[in-house]
């Protein structure tokens, strides 16, 4: 297995033309394509927000209040 790692700026047509080098032999292989988005934080902020109030055995619990307690044994 040959694993390569290539930067790469994503153009508005969205096709990537990638040349593999010589030890690559040709015939049928897999290729497996990952997109390591970088997220703002803003965005990774959003996507947390639409887990709030969604597990039921926190809705009594103020997290606020909660993280307070809990550093204040810090001390």
């Amino acid at each position: 297995m040959l694993t390569l790692t290539i930067n790469y700026e994503v153009l508005p047509d969205r096709l990537i033309t990638i040349k593999l080098p010589e030890e690559v032999s040709p015939g049928r292989h897999e290729f497996v394509l990952v997109l390591d988005e970088k997220s703002s934080p803003d965005k990774i902020s959003k996507k947390l927000m639409k887990y709030a109030g969604t597990v039921p055995a926190f809705k009594k619990i103020d997290g606020v209040t909660y993280q307070r307690e809990l550093r204040s044994e810090w001390r």
